[in-house]
């Protein structure tokens, strides 16, 4: 596998080397030295240096052996688990979503929270509740636990009528104050996300995405959304906005639209008969199409990959019929993408919020390079 960032052999460079490191190991679900050293550019010398630093640590551990080829069989190195915990939160319009995970990324504990549009207050308590529910007091310490990821719309507010809330609902989270009175009300570090730019972080860290360096994800909630991940990295744009596919234009029937009156949940819930339910999936599909060929033609992308909270028979329905449309419709310098189904489903978000902190002090970032070891 071929990982975007490369690692330096200089000095002064360990905190980004580590986190390359670590970084590497994740995608990968473990990996031998060698391994190591051929996808981080990294001297097989300083790759060895900082394995058994990191295993000193108890952030890795020695998993198994595998042969293959010649000489010795080769030590697969893993991310330690229990080396710490975080929380994700997915503060989304008609649910919360909550998950416990690892250092490793894996969920230990879930649950979600359907019901009306929630307070600022109400956000809090269940994700207080769900914290000392599910992570033991003696792991709730700087050491061991690593802080707490929210992610959501950050136009939350928005879109009234087709959510269905009042004016003052909308209001309390259109205030400039919305993330300082979340960080108030919990304990611990708390790193905040765009919901489209979550999933997206947990869909190349742990899910479809592993494997790729450019790709698009798409993610069918009651809001149609998504984000972008160009280099290995995801794009978070000038306002951290990026990938925000609900305004993509799009046309339908001769007219200028919006892919979120076409590809939105909250729109085929109204479907109430099979043909109306059809007749969504049509739209959906050909929707989805038109704002892929457009974002293909400008990015000329790997893959796009298709989530949500539909069942796997309808999503895999949904990426067959937006697969046909690309083949049928495509000029002739156009390179489809690889459209695929994610497996993460209305966890992804929750599950990227969760990788946040993971993210902020463990993954390779330039910013590292000028840090002091």
């Amino acid at each position: 596998m071929q990982m975007a960032r490369k690692g330096t052999n200089a000095s002064g460079m360990r905190r980004y080397n580590e986190r390359l490191i670590l970084s590497a190991i994740r995608r990968m679900n473990g990996a031998s030295k060698a391994e190591l050293a051929r996808v981080t550019g990294l001297s097989p010398q300083a790759v060895v240096r900082i394995i058994d630093e990191l295993e000193a640590e108890s952030m890795l551990f020695q998993a198994e052996k595998r042969t293959g080829g010649m000489g010795q069989p080769a030590t697969v190195y893993r991310i330690n688990g229990a080396r710490g915990y975080t929380i994700g939160a997915e503060i989304g319009r008609n649910a919360m979503t909550m998950v416990l995970l690892d250092f490793d990324g894996q969920r230990q504990a879930e649950q979600c929270d359907a019901g009306g549009f929630p307070t600022i207050d109400v956000a809090v308590e269940r994700i207080d509740r769900f914290l000392h529910a599910h992570l033991p007091a003696s792991l709730q310490d700087p050491r061991t636990f690593l802080g707490i990821g929210i992610a959501m719309p950050w136009f939350l507010g928005e879109w009234r009528d087709e959510l269905g809330i009042s004016e003052h609902q909308a209001e309390e989270w259109r205030r400039g104050d919305v993330a300082d009175r979340l960080r108030a009300g919990l304990t611990g570090p708390v790193f905040f996300e765009n919901d489209g730019n979550a999933a997206t972080l947990a869909h190349l860290l742990c899910g479809a995405g592993v494997d790729l360096q450019n790709y698009l994800l798409i993610n069918l909630g009651t809001f149609v959304g998504g984000g972008l991940v160009l280099g290995g990295q995801v794009v978070q744009g000038r306002h951290g906005n990026a990938g925000a596919l609900a305004s993509m234009p799009v046309m339908a029937d001769g007219q200028r639209d919006s892919l979120i009156h076409h590809a939105s949940l909250y729109d085929r819930d109204r479907a109430t008969t099979p043909a109306a339910l059809d007749g969504w999936r049509r739209r959906c599909a050909e929707a989805l199409a038109f704002a892929i060929s457009g974002a293909n033609s400008l990015l000329d992308l790997e893959a796009v990959i298709l989530d949500g909270s539909l069942d796997a028979d309808e999503l895999a329905d949904i990426a067959a019929a937006v697969g046909g449309h690309l083949a049928e419709n495509a000029p002739p310098d156009f390179f489809a993408p690889d459209v695929r189904t994610g497996t993460l489903g209305r966890q992804a978000a929750a599950t990227g919020a969760g990788l946040l902190p993971l993210h902020a002090q463990y993954s390779p970032d330039l910013s590292s390079l000028f840090k002091r070891a």
